[in-house]
Formats: structure tokens, sequence, C-alpha cells
């Protein structure tokens, strides 16, 4: 009787306490509701963060990366084949336009060409024998044009076998540096081998993209500063070199700066660089900051505060000078615009400024 009694205590406890957790939990919630209903009918108005709308002169400034190149690159390649005989040069060695770079075996055209030469040296003696002859009657004209077919196919030789003799002297299209030699003395070449690269970084370029906008005020001749990311501080004096005609498939336009790099001792091919295009005249814009946008600067909508209204308004974005933003069209210099909160706007909602 007694167990009885306190499992029926124990539910009755367990009731009450799940009827006040209720009870609070529902108390909680209407609260809630009439705050909620209390700051939908006190807070009317959006608050707002804006700007003036400022004509300001800007320099036509601007700075864009790139990459050293070499002004000239080439790559060596083999046009005869056989045994490399002798080699003039190692990977890092400057060489210059003309130098004889390898020599493949050529023994046997040397020979081949002496006696091709010993060949023409008697058939010119015999063809002046018999043309000497033919007035006297001991040749017949038919000899004699046998003879001189026989001496102009040996000139022909002749000029073939020293073209072959002269492609076994590989020597360097360009004056630059050795960079990745590919054979040994004593291996063997096929025609098209690759021998070695040969760079030419005396004057570098540094590639740069630019815009549609920035492009149309470079000119070829223009000058440029240049620096590179691992000398900081230092500035080198460029000359735009080539400005593209076309622009590549981001839309921008290659432009080609050389500078003077001798002996290639600081600027290296593959380096990191920065070229800034200075303007010579200062340019007066109408400008708003760039957060004033209610979306992207193409859509070209901003919130105009009028008393104690934002109006939806549609401008004309022009160019950008770092955050700010120039309008051609639909604003006047001294309005204000929004800068935060255009979220919670719409076109002629209460706004009120706050610092």
């Amino acid at each position: 009787m007694k167990l009885i009694l306190k499992i029926v205590a124990a539910i009755l406890l367990i009731g009450a306490i799940a009827y006040g957790i209720s009870w609070q939990l529902s108390k909680n919630k209407g609260t809630m509701q009439q705050e909620v209903e209390l700051s939908r009918t006190s807070n009317t108005f959006v608050p707002v963060k804006v700007a003036t709308v400022e004509k300001k002169s800007f320099k036509e400034d601007f700075t864009v990366n790139g990459t050293f190149q070499p002004s000239k690159e080439v790559t060596l390649v083999s046009d005869v084949s056989g045994k490399i005989t002798k080699l003039n040069f190692d990977d890092g060695s400057y060489v210059q336009a003309g130098n004889t770079l390898l020599t493949v075996d050529n023994e046997l055209i040397q020979n081949d060409l002496e006696l091709s030469e010993l060949d023409l040296e008697k058939a010119g003696k015999d063809l002046q024998r018999m043309e000497n002859l033919l007035g006297k009657g001991g040749v017949t004209e038919v000899q004699v044009e046998e003879a001189k077919l026989r001496s102009n196919n040996l000139k022909v030789k002749i000029k073939s076998l020293k073209k072959r003799l002269s492609d076994t002297y590989v020597k360097a299209p360009i004056s630059g540096i050795i960079s990745q030699n590919r054979v040994e003395n004593g291996s063997y070449l096929a025609p098209g081998t690759p021998v070695a690269n040969i760079v030419n970084v005396s004057t570098i370029f540094l590639n740069v993209y630019l815009t549609e906008a920035q492009v149309v005020t470079a000119r070829k001749g223009q000058k440029v500063e240049v620096t590179a990311d691992v000398y900081q501080g230092k500035k080198f004096s460029g000359t735009v070199n080539l400005v593209d005609v076309k622009a590549d498939e981001s839309k921008r336009f290659r432009v080609e700066i050389a500078i003077d790099n001798p002996s290639g001792a600081m600027l290296k091919a593959g380096m990191n660089g920065k070229a800034r295009f200075v303007a010579g005249e200062k340019v007066a814009a109408l400008i708003i900051p760039r957060e004033a946008f209610a979306g992207s600067t193409s859509d070209g909508e901003v919130y105009v505060v009028d008393g104690s209204k934002a109006v939806l308004r549609k401008v004309e974005a022009g160019e950008t000078f770092e955050n700010m933003v120039e309008i051609l069209a639909g604003l006047q210099e001294g309005e204000t615009v929004v800068l935060t909160g255009q979220i919670n706007l719409k076109d002629r909602a209460t706004v009120r400024v706050i610092k």
C-alpha cells in the first residue's frame, strides 16, 4: 500500500513540474511576440551610413604585375647526323652570334670534297683542250657539250659538299647564355636533335596585360617605371616595345616593356615584376565610394538620401580609381548616397543617418 502511494506521489510531482515548464515557455513566447510587435511598431526607419558625391582630381597612374622574359631565345637544333668530335660550350657560358659551338664528324665529307675539287680541275683542263681541238676537227660538238656538262655537275656537287661541311660546324645564331645543354662530347646527333637553348637577357622584357581602359594610354616608346619583386626599393627604367593590337581571351592586351640588363646580372627570365604607367595630366571626376552601389557597378543603382527617404536612382559608372568610382551621369555634386544598409532598403524607404 505504501509503495502504491509513493508511486502516485511521484507521478503527481512529475506532472506538476511539466505543467510549470510548459506555462513558463508559453509566457516567454508571449513576451517575445510582444517585443517583436513593439519593435515593428516603433522601428519604422532603416539606419544607414552615407557619403557625399564630390568632384576630385586624379592622375590616371596605374601599376600592373608582369613576368620578365628574355628578349631573344633560340633552341639550337642539329641539321646533320654524326658524332660530336668537338664541344665548345658548357651550361651558363656566354656565346657570340656566329661562334662555333660544336663540330660533327666530317672526315668523309672533307675527303669527298677534295676528290671532287681534283675532278673539277681535271674536267676544266679537258674542256679547254676539247674546245681548242673543236676548230681543228679533232672532236665533235657533242663531246664538248658533254665535257661542259661534267664540269658543271662537279661544280654543283662541290657547292653541295661545302654546304654539308659547313653544317657540321654548328654555330650560335644569336648572342646569349647557354641554357639546358642536352649533349656531350662524343654524343651522336641526328637531324632535328635539340642541342641547347641560347637565351639573351642583356635586354629583358617585362610582359604585362592591360585592360582596354589602360591600354589606350600606352604607346610604343613610352617610358615606364619598372620594379622587380625580389629587389625591394630598386627601380629600373623601361621603354614600351610593343602594344598588342588584339586582346586575349580574358580581354586584356599584352604590352612588352624593354629594360637594359647588361650581362643578365640582375634581372632573370621568370622573375616577377611591376610596371608603373604614369599619366601626364590630372583628370577631374565626379566620384562616389564603390560601396555605395546596390549591387555591381554595371547595374548602376544607388540610393540617394532625399530628406528622410532613400530614393533608388540609376547612374552611369565610369573609371575606377582604387575604391572610388567615377559617375558619368545620374548624380550631382553635393548629393548624399547611402553607403551601408542597402540590403534592407527599397525605393523611398524611410532612413536615419548614423555616424
